[in-house]
């Protein structure tokens, strides 16, 4: 009776209506379904294939921390110099993978082809970093690797694949170079060209003083520039230290193994046999009648004294080494087997009653030899050597002993990965607290590459586990976990107002400073006495000073700007230019002196050439790959980059 019923409602009106508006409901879920895709984030397309984002990511994330690595506390400061800083960097990374799949595409268009093994086989075999006492070790490599910023074994191969194709692109353009005559002495005189200039110099800090500093203008300065007051990302371990030092103070030495060592490596200790002799010498000859000459003038040595010539006074006469035959011959002492088999055999021969020998034939020449004296071997007194032995068997111990120790750590930190005190009380050591401090640390051992990848990881963070043991050095090892993480932050002004007050000074006086340098870039071009002006703005003036483009007695800047200024023109030669010191720069050209390569040596000549074609090659390579982009379809995903503005801005916040 119930599904009679339920059968009957069916067919009313209603239950009609209400089919339909289920239907159309679910009909709509579905389109809604396929209308509300997931949005592209992959940040390019090169020739039909995707740069993935998540790959893009892992790169510019890396990119960025090392960064942030490099420029330690001063990161902040260039973004605050550069508001497109970011921007820029994650187009520099997303263009060097764009080139390197359009490279991997033409490589393999071209038959271009390297095999794992073969990058197995450089990687084990010719890297020389990866080698501990000449052998490859695994453990080494992953260190390095992970200390330069590779995220994975397999990252790091597939870079050394595309860098030995690049490699074999660029090997036809180093072959095809060539350079004329011509262009090595042109060449050769521009590099050696002197200049002589007047360089004032104004640094805005001396300006600072004359600032004035509201502190309304101060707050806004903060505000404008609030991401060069940036607390980056900050962690505190708790870590187990194993160092090497802290087990030397453990590791005693007894006399008894000292004497132990000494009677099992006694030749380690002894004095070899020596001779104290003098000689009379000339040598072989080449031919058949320079060696006839040569033969008699060693035997008219000796007849000089079996005559009764005293030696030393033959030897001066006589010998052809120079150096001995100044002290008669004298050879002071020297040990059996320096001077070769002929001769010792000759001194073993000699004796104090029977000292002078007759000719003695060498691979050298031909000798005349005089007994002095003797000495056998002689093993060293134990007192003389025990400091000695006492350092070789301190270091044979501790040497042990870390390596047991660190052997430990390694299991321990296994056995107990969420209990750091278990392993403290294991080893004797103690459970240590780091204050807090950022990826641009400097401080010892937390400057460690792999520590910080670790520490500044969330995935690691978020495990709250302990590290495995981490070699941070040949003479450290540590277990550490994140006890506390402080996410990066803008300062408040109230914490960096001075700081703040000092900036805005600095700014300010930057314009002044480079207003005053344009004023007085006029004077100059004017012909004006400019004494009165470098005086009266703390400006400093270096006269006359000759340079080359190599110099190092200005800025870098200041260089580069001498060396650009026409040589010849209408009126005065001169300009202004902002140093990479801070400073503010007018420089005067005065005279250009141009180098004399007339007598370039073959030697100088290879080595320009060489320069030359090396430029040429790198130049003919880099527009080879501009080709290659141009005549690729590259696709980039604004909206995907444009996500990344906005996770950087709240990462600054």
């Amino acid at each position: 009776m119930l599904m009679d019923k339920m059968r009957q409602g069916a067919q009313s009106t209603a239950a009609k209506i209400i089919f339909v508006v289920i239907m159309i409901s679910f009909a709509l879920a579905g389109v809604g379904t396929y209308a509300v895709r997931k949005p592209n984030t992959d940040p390019a397309e090169v020739n039909g294939v995707t740069i993935d984002s998540f790959k893009f990511d892992t790169a510019y994330r890396s990119q960025k921390q090392n960064m942030q690595r490099q420029a330690g506390e001063h990161y902040s400061e260039l973004l605050a110099a550069d508001p497109q800083f970011l921007a820029k960097l994650r187009m520099q990374v997303l263009n060097g993978m764009i080139d390197n799949v359009i490279l991997d595409q033409r490589a393999s268009r071209t038959g271009f082809h390297i095999s794992d093994e073969v990058i197995q086989k450089i990687i084990v075999d010719e890297i020389d970093a990866f080698k501990v006492d000449g052998k490859f070790s695994n453990e080494r490599y992953l260190n390095v690797i992970t200390r330069a910023g590779y995220a994975s074994a397999a990252q790091f191969a597939a870079e050394q694949k595309l860098q030995m194709v690049d490699q074999l692109y660029q090997e036809p353009f180093s072959a095809a170079q060539f350079v004329l005559p011509y262009e090595t002495r042109q060449a050769a005189a521009l590099f050696r060209q002197k200049r002589t200039a007047d360089v004032y110099s104004l640094d805005p800090a001396a300006l600072t003083g004359g600032i004035a500093a509201d502190p309304a203008e101060i707050r806004a300065y903060y505000e404008e520039h609030k991401n060069s007051y940036v607390q980056p990302d900050q962690v505190r371990l708790d870590y187990v230290l194993l160092n090497r030092q802290e087990l030397e103070k453990s590791q005693t030495v007894t006399d008894d193994e000292i004497k132990a060592y000494y009677q099992e490596n006694s030749a380690k200790f002894t004095e070899p046999a020596k001779f104290h002799a003098e000689h009379i010498y000339v040598n072989m000859g080449k031919d058949e009648a320079a060696k006839k000459a040569q033969l008699d003038k060693i035997t008219e040595a000796e007849k000089a004294i079996i005559s009764g010539t005293p030696f030393e006074e033959a030897a001066t006469r006589f010998s052809e080494d120079v150096l001995t035959a100044k002290k008669g011959g004298d050879l002071d002492w020297q040990r059996f087997g320096v001077l070769g088999d002929e001769f010792d055999d000759a001194v073993r021969k000699l004796s104090p009653d029977n000292r002078i020998s007759g000719i003695v034939k060498t691979k050298y020449g031909y000798h005349i030899i005089k007994f002095m004296g003797v000495q056998a071997d002689k093993l060293k007194p134990i007192a003389d050597v025990t400091p000695e032995i006492r350092d070789i068997l301190a270091r044979k111990k501790v040497e042990n002993a870390y390596a047991k120790a660190y052997d430990t750590l390694v299991n321990l930190a296994n056995e107990f990965p969420d209990d750091l005190e278990s392993i403290a009380g294991e080893l004797k050591l103690e459970v240590r607290h780091s204050a807090f401090f950022d990826e641009g640390t400097t401080v010892a051992p937390f400057d460690s590459r792999q520590v910080k990848s670790l520490a500044f990881s969330q995935s690691f963070r978020d495990d709250a586990m302990n590290s495995e043991a981490v070699r941070i050095d040949d003479n450290n090892a540590m277990v550490f976990r994140v006890a506390e993480f402080k996410p990066q932050y803008v300062r408040p002004f109230e914490e960096v107002k001075d700081r703040a007050e000092a900036d805005f000074r600095l700014v300010k006086a930057g314009s002044t400073a480079s207003a005053k340098m344009a004023e007085l870039l006029k004077l100059v071009q004017s012909n004006a006495d400019t004494a009165a002006f470098t005086a009266a703005n703390s400006v400093t003036l270096t006269s006359d000073r000759t340079v080359d483009r190599i110099s190092a007695e200005f800025d870098p800047a200041v260089i580069g700007r001498i060396f650009s200024l026409p040589r010849s023109g209408s009126g005065i030669m001169a300009d202004t230019v902002s140093g990479m010191d801070g400073r503010h720069y007018l420089v005067v050209l005065k005279s250009v002196t141009d180098a004399d390569v007339s007598a370039l040596t073959a030697d100088q000549t290879g080595m320009i050439d060489s320069q030359l074609k090396q430029m040429g090659s790198v130049r003919d390579h880099h527009l080879m790959r501009q080709q290659l982009r141009s005549d690729s379809d590259v696709e980039i995903n604004t909206f995907a980059l444009k996500q990344y503005e906005s996770m950087d801005s709240s990462d600054m916040n």
